[in-house]
């Protein structure tokens, strides 16, 4: 879904020996927008996959994502609930299989609320059909807000991290081949910050800018 600010035809004129002459411009701002998921409007939760630690035998966390809808509003929400190891590991959330080229886009961005016991989570790309035994993820980590925000990860600052820590010598993400994107709540295992317990996190949007 795209939304584009309006094309301007623009008309210039200038004189030469004596002949006016028309040049006519045609300008488009560059602030395109593209949409991966607009819940707002007409975009379903049915894209998009449980990717939790339970794909391993001692995995014990969950996730749940879900349509929350009235006359008034509609969003998408994220139920996390985090079992970590006692080394901190645990991961609950979503990914969504998509075929993306973003090299013309500049951010991430989501419009999100986040609320429970924690706030933090990260948004991860994988390129060129990578699956979870091969090549790492491009993560960027963020804290979601406690009212309703709009946040901007620059794509330029997503790095590559393997089970949790960062691949010091990865290559630069191929944004010509994205295959897959997810956002999933972390415990912690290599960071500071340790997460557990049960949270939402609240996304009326995800788009590219």
């Amino acid at each position: 879904m795209f939304n584009c600010a309006r094309i301007n035809l623009i008309l210039m004129f200038c004189s030469v020996a004596g002949i006016a002459i028309i040049f006519v411009g045609l300008f488009v701002q560059s602030n395109c927008k593209f949409y991966i998921d607009d819940f707002q409007k007409d975009s379903t939760v049915s894209t998009w996959a449980e990717h939790s630690d339970t794909v391993m035998a001692e995995g014990k966390s969950k996730a749940s994502f879900v349509l929350h809808e009235t006359g008034y509003f509609r969003k998408a929400v994220l139920f996390t609930m985090l079992n970590p190891q006692p080394c901190g590991a645990a991961l609950a959330g979503i990914k969504r299989n998509i075929t993306l080229d973003i090299r013309k886009f500049k951010f991430i961005s989501l419009k999100i609320k986040g609320q429970g016991q924690y706030r933090g989570y990260e948004l991860f790309l994988k390129q060129k059909g990578s699956s979870v035994d091969d090549y790492p993820n491009y993560v960027h980590y963020f804290e979601a807000p406690l009212e309703y925000e709009i946040i901007h990860l620059p794509i330029r600052s997503f790095k590559a991290y393997w089970k949790g820590e960062q691949v010091e010598d990865a290559k630069p993400l191929d944004r010509s081949h994205i295959t897959s994107m997810g956002i999933v709540a972390y415990g912690g295992a290599h960071m500071a910050k340790k997460q557990h317990g049960v949270a939402a996190l609240e996304i009326e949007w995800i788009r590219l800018e």
